[in-house]
């Protein structure tokens, strides 16, 4: 975005939202990828937990529910920032 009056196109703020829509998408399927290995992690501890009743088995199990939880809202959350984004390059035409 360089111009001499400082100001951008908006042929250069819809390609800065479309790249910034493109890393969205891209971190979205990283964050998704992180669910996955926390469902592994999961399957695990709970083939784990089957044999025993400690309470250390169950604080982690609760925890990686926690953390799998919490990743599927960063998801969500980041799509609507592509959607917002996409809008907005809608918008300007």
């Amino acid at each position: 975005m360089d111009r001499k009056d400082g100001m951008a196109s908006i042929e250069q703020v819809k390609a800065e939202l479309a790249q910034a829509a493109e890393q969205c998408n891209t971190t979205t399927n990283q964050i998704r990828a992180a669910v996955e290995g926390t469902e592994q992690v999961l399957s695990r501890l709970r083939a784990v937990a089957a044999g025993t009743g400690h309470p250390a088995i169950a604080e982690a199990i609760s925890r990686a529910e926690q953390s799998k939880q919490r990743l599927i809202e960063a998801a969500t959350v980041l799509q609507g920032s592509t959607q917002a984004a996409r809008q907005y390059i809608s918008v300007l035409g």
